[in-house]
């Protein structure tokens, strides 16, 4: 008889320990869900802190960042800085690196790489 109570101990002592090792896990689980939520809504707030501005407002700070920086002659904008002038277009002071034409129009007599038929 004593031994089989000392049986059913051991077992209802294997099943509370088998479910508190089950509890446990259970908790650290839920705990590192908890602080895994708490670190992405740290990180939310933080980018809600960061300025925000318009994308217009982006684009007059990009111009006027190009405009600092080449003197207002920044050519890739020309609704802002107008059309390359002929005389000082880099392109076309190199006739051997690329097509160049005369300013007549016609091709020059040193076509350079290319001729357009």
């Amino acid at each position: 008889m004593y031994s089989q109570n000392t049986q059913m101990s051991n077992n209802e002592y294997n099943t509370n320990t088998q479910s508190s090792k089950a509890l446990q896990l259970k908790y650290k689980i839920n705990y590192l869900k908890l602080k895994r939520i708490t670190e992405l809504n740290q990180n939310l707030k933080k980018e809600l802190l960061r300025d925000r501005i318009t994308s217009s407002n982006a684009s007059l700070q990009i111009i006027n960042y190009t405009n600092d920086l080449f003197n207002g002659k920044d050519y890739t904008v020309p609704s802002v800085s107008g059309q390359v002038p002929r005389d000082s277009n880099p392109l076309l002071k190199t006739p051997n690196k690329g097509y160049s034409q005369s300013p007549n129009g016609s091709n020059s007599s040193d076509p350079g790489c290319c001729t357009i038929m």
